[in-house]
């Protein structure tokens, strides 16, 4: 009797195991990462630089995670209204987004946190900024409208991004590098703002990125006069660099995309895994390019080591424009 108490007794605690390791893989699959749809926010609206390479980003990434990513715009003061609401969020993964301003934000005094007080997955893209006029506008190149702006010394109207957003430090440094000072209209939101200002005729001339006023260009409403940078964009070809204009200035707007400071290694994998896997695709190169916008594809330290280089070269522009805040 005690030998089939201790027969039952084993094959009870055999069953029992076998059911337990039954079970394992189920539990182990419910909580894997994502589980459910992930808010991806773009801080300026639709239509703008960040959105218009915001939105392909999320759509390969979502492709590898299994789960949509739901975008929600949220624009307003340099991009910080949206950042505010990525760094406030639960540390869960469930609330990632595009930043643009956030390695430099707390220098101006815009956020009290920076790119160091949040976790950075990578940096996607960088954005080329344009100088652009309305297609009817008499002159034809940046020289011509820098003489034309020179003898009308702030009267000439420039739209650009909101007070300390990327296109708005591009505008300040043109107008150093050119030796003109205009009358800069800052709108409450991104390029895509400048872009209805120029081809309104509201203003002279808009400086925002390329992706925003391709559309305008292509339809010959708008004339490109220059872009930012050392070298032509592929695609823009035809479109002078203000260095090859005679105008020494360079500033690239980059985007990174963050999560909440203290993000699990588990959710903080998966989603630095879907990023590389997406940056690196060929589609996202080819829609970049399409869009004239750099493709970047840094990630982890990489990317964090790069925007500290890039708030290092905005420090100047900041400093002469007055903007920096004493700690």
């Amino acid at each position: 009797m005690k030998e089939h108490r201790i027969l039952r007794g084993g094959i009870f605690l055999l069953v029992l195991i076998g059911i337990f390791f039954l079970v394992i893989p189920g539990w182990a699959k419910e909580e894997k990462f994502p589980k459910k749809p992930i808010t991806f926010i773009i801080p300026m609206e639709p239509g703008s630089s960040m959105d218009r390479a915001g939105r392909p980003l999320a759509e390969l990434m979502q492709k590898e995670l299994g789960q949509p990513l739901m975008i929600v715009n949220k624009p307003g003061a340099a991009g910080t209204i949206g950042l505010r609401d990525i760094h406030g969020a639960k540390p869960d993964g469930y609330t990632i987004g595009i930043a643009n301003t956030v390695h430099y934000a707390k220098l101006i005094g815009l956020v009290p946190f920076d790119h160091h007080d949040m976790t950075v997955i990578g940096v996607p893209s960088g954005g080329v900024p344009a100088v652009i006029c309305f297609a009817d506008r008499p002159w034809k190149s940046v020289q011509e409208f820098i003489e034309f702006a020179k003898k009308q010394p702030g009267e000439v109207k420039a739209a650009t991004t909101s007070r300390g957003a990327y296109w708005w430090l591009a505008t300040k440094a043109f107008e150093k590098a050119a030796g003109v000072r205009m009358n800069v209209l800052a709108q409450p939101g991104g390029g895509a703002m400048v872009v209805t200002q120029v081809a309104g005729g509201h203003v002279d001339v808009g400086f925002c990125g390329l992706p925003e006023s391709r559309s305008q260009v292509q339809a010959g409403k708008l004339r490109l006069l220059a872009v930012f940078g050392r070298q032509r964009v592929p695609g823009y070809d035809q479109v002078p660099t203000l260095i090859e204009s005679g105008c020494n200035v360079e500033v690239l707007g980059i985007m990174s995309l963050v999560a909440p400071k203290g993000l699990p290694k588990m959710e903080y994998d998966i989603l630095t895994s879907s990023f590389e896997k997406a940056v690196k695709s060929p589609t996202f190169h080819e829609t970049m390019a399409q869009m004239g916008a750099l493709a970047v594809g840094m990630v982890s330290t990489e990317a964090l080591k790069f925007m500290d280089e890039q708030a290092n070269v905005l420090v100047p522009l900041l400093k002469e424009a007055g903007m920096i805040k004493s700690p």
